[in-house]
This record gives structure tokens, C-alpha cells and sequence, in this order.
């Protein structure tokens, strides 16, 4: 059979649990294929879901680092899974007040058995777990993220209104500019090229700022420097191919054309019309005396994200070369083993351009 046939087959694939509707992902445990998250959490597929999850839980316990603070959260977590157990017909009379007192037994045991515990012991944590907690814990992180995880506030929302007469600036709006990531000092244009530059820089500028925008509310704002990398090179095309724009839409445009191709990223319409929104707010900057800000905070902020991704390239290899995975990091490698491998000489070379980019707003 040939590639294209192959693909083809794949591309016609029914979904291995519903059998209706057209498979778009494949389940890394069991290879079986699948078209949504509700089919993969199906009934079908719940003793394979489920340990996922589970084993989810265990790689993040295992990486993270906490105290006290920590332990308390997680036993709110827990108490709050296992109250929102509860059925509220059992509620009623007496049995309010013993549902109050269970409470504080459930919060007394879980202290006693996790005080003494090592967070970064993931496997000591789920073994003191007894199985309704481990259950409850997972739906929790399954279907309730959203409210432990709030919506991310993107700093370049603020816009300043617009005034009448002129006045001094009020303080509000110096406080919301420190908000703002730390503009990056970088040499003057005319001391990097007497060349008159192109009119396309600009749109090019803009197709890198739309790229992100997009990634930053994609990660809901919580920035890992090699993840966020593969993902803007994934959807730039001027910092990935060197494409230059000469009109702003198609600069915009190509950043949602590329989001929809990827298959790194799951978008939709109302997103794409979002990135398109925070792009022309950077754009358009916190007022009309100063709406390069925005822009120089978002290269800036975009500078120092590829500085750390270029620092943590040059750990991971020396890392690589010396390390020997256990079982657990071999049947559960760690989420940048899946994405496209980073070359450290291009992230060099666009660390180069945003500070080319940088000095021209300047």
C-alpha cells in the first residue's frame, strides 16, 4: 500500500467508540482511535482513561516541589471532591451536623496520613489515597480544572480613556504598565544598520505578535520556554520560515490558517477571532501617546521566553547525555519528548531578530 493510501485510510478511520463519526486522535495506551474527549472518557475506554489520569496525577506530584501550603490545598481538594459527593437528600435534620462532623474527620485523617508525607513522592502519596479518594481526586482534575485553575487576565486588556483635556497621568495607569512584562533595552536602529528598512518589517512584527498572543492565552498564560517555543514556531511564519508580510491582514490571517494545520494545536473560530482582538490591542497599545507599548512589551516578553529556551536547550542535552531513564520516564516519557525537536541555532537566530524588531519600534 502506498503513503497516500495509507493516509487515506487513516483519514477515513471511524472512531473506535462510537463507530459514528470520524476518528481524529489516537489513545497512546491502547492505540485505539477516537473523535472527542467525551468518547474517550466513554465507559468503553474508562479502565484505560482512568489510569491515565491517574498516572497523570503521579507525574505531576513526582515534579513538584512544595511544603505546608501545599499539603493544605491538596487536602481541600480532596475534601471538596468528596463533599461534592454527597447527596443533598441525605442533607436534611440531624444528619447535617454529622455530615459536619465527617467533615473534619475526613480533614483530620487526611492530615494525619499526609503531614509526615514527601510531595515529591508521587507513588507514597497515591499509596496513603484510599480508593474513593483516588477516584474523586481524578475526577477533579478531569472536570472541575476550571475552578482550580482561574481564567488568565492578559496584561494588555487595559486601555486607557481617552481624555478631554490634558491632565498628568494618573497613577492607575503607571500601576498597570509595571504589569506589563519589562521592556528589554536594546541598541538604537541606527547603530545596527544605515539600510532604509523595509516597509514589511512592520507586518512582520505584527504576524509575530499575533503568534503571541495566541500561544499566551493557549497556555492560559502559564509559560514553559521550550513548549511555548515549538508552539510560536509551529504558527510564525517569519520567525519559522522567514516569511514576509506586506499587509497586515495576511499577516494575521496566516497565523489562523497555521493555527487550524497544526497538530500541535486544537483551536476554534471564536479563538482565532480572540487572537485576531488581543493583536490589533497590542497593536493600538494602552493610549494613542503611547501605543508602541504594548508591542515592546510583547518582544520583550517573547525575547526573554527563546533566552530561556536557548538556557534550557543547552541543560536538556547535557541532561540527555548523562541521564538513564527509570521505568516510570520510559513508559510515561516527560510531554516535550512528543513535540518536534527545538534547534538551538534557530532559536539563536530569531533571538537576533526580535531584538532587530525591538530596536526598530524604538
Amino acid at each position: 500500500m502506498s503513503m497516500e493510501e495509507s493516509l487515506n485510510n487513516k483519514d477515513e478511520r471511524l472512531c473506535g467508540i462510537c463507530a459514528t463519526t470520524k476518528s481524529k486522535y489516537c489513545c497512546p495506551r491502547c492505540e485505539i482511535f477516537y473523535c472527542s474527549l467525551d468518547c474517550y472518557k466513554s465507559e468503553k475506554h474508562l479502565d484505560c482513561s482512568e489510569s491515565f489520569y491517574r498516572d497523570c496525577v503521579n507525574e505531576e506530584l513526582s515534579s513538584y516541589h512544595a511544603g505546608d501550603e501545599a499539603k493544605r490545598r491538596m487536602i481541600d481538594i480532596l475534601k471538596k471532591a468528596q463533599n461534592e459527593d454527597i447527596d443533598e437528600e441525605e442533607l436534611v435534620g440531624n444528619e447535617i451536623d454529622e455530615s459536619i462532623d465527617s467533615d473534619d474527620d475526613i480533614e483530620i485523617d487526611l492530615h494525619e496520613r499526609i503531614k509526615d508525607l514527601d510531595l515529591n513522592d508521587a507513588d507514597a502519596l497515591w499509596n496513603v489515597l484510599t480508593e474513593d479518594e483516588r477516584n474523586e481526586f481524578e475526577a477533579v482534575v478531569r472536570g472541575d480544572v476550571g475552578s482550580v485553575l482561574p481564567q488568565w487576565e492578559p496584561w494588555w486588556m487595559y486601555k486607557q480613556e481617552a481624555r478631554l483635556v490634558e491632565e498628568v497621568p494618573s497613577s492607575g495607569d503607571d500601576e498597570h504598565l509595571k504589569k506589563c512584562p519589562c521592556l528589554k533595552s536594546v541598541p538604537k536602529f541606527t547603530t545596527i544598520t544605515n539600510v532604509k528598512p523595509s516597509p514589511a518589517i512592520s507586518f512582520n512584527i505584527t504576524n509575530v505578535v499575533a503568534s503571541y498572543v495566541f500561544i499566551m492565552r493557549y497556555f492560559n498564560g502559564e509559560i514553559d520556554a521550550l513548549e511555548t517555543i515549538t508552539h510560536i514556531l509551529d504558527i510564525c511564519q517569519n520567525l519559522s520560515s522567514n516569511t514576509n508580510f506586506n499587509e497586515l491582514d495576511t499577516a494575521i490571517e496566516s497565523v489562523a490558517q497555521k493555527c487550524l494545520q497544526s497538530e500541535l494545536i486544537e483551536t476554534d473560530e471564536v479563538s482565532l477571532e480572540v487572537m485576531k482582538h488581543d493583536t490589533f490591542l497590542i497593536l493600538k497599545g494602552p493610549s494613542p501617546d503611547n501605543n508602541a507599548y504594548y508591542c515592546k512589551a510583547a518582544l520583550s516578553h517573547l525575547l526573554e521566553i527563546f533566552d530561556q529556551a536557548k538556557s534550557q536547550l543547552k541543560t536538556v542535552t547535557k541532561e540527555n547525555a548523562t541521564k538513564s531513564e527509570g521505568i516510570f520516564s520510559k513508559k510515561f516519557p516527560e510531554n516535550m519528548n512528543y513535540l518536534p525537536k527545538l534547534d538551538i541555532s534557530k532559536v539563536k537566530r530569531n533571538i537576533k531578530k526580535i531584538e532587530f524588531y525591538l530596536s526598530f519600534i524604538e
